[in-house]
């Protein structure tokens, strides 16, 4: 029974360090694509906001 306990806890330990090595990336990754999208939203409300506030040429 300990071999087949050793056995089990090397094959969760390598199914843990690999979903680890997946997931922190991909996290890293969204969390960096989700920031910048927020940022250009704000950038055009900004540029919109100024624009409004310019007076009409006419």
């Amino acid at each position: 029974m300990g071999e087949n306990g050793t056995l089990f806890f090397v094959l969760m330990a390598g199914m843990a360090g690999t979903m680890a090595l997946v997931y922190v990336p991909l996290r890293i990754f969204l969390t960096a694509t989700a920031r910048s999208r927020r940022l250009r939203l704000l950038q055009r409300i900004r540029r919109l906001r100024e624009q409004l506030a310019q007076p009409l040429d006419s």
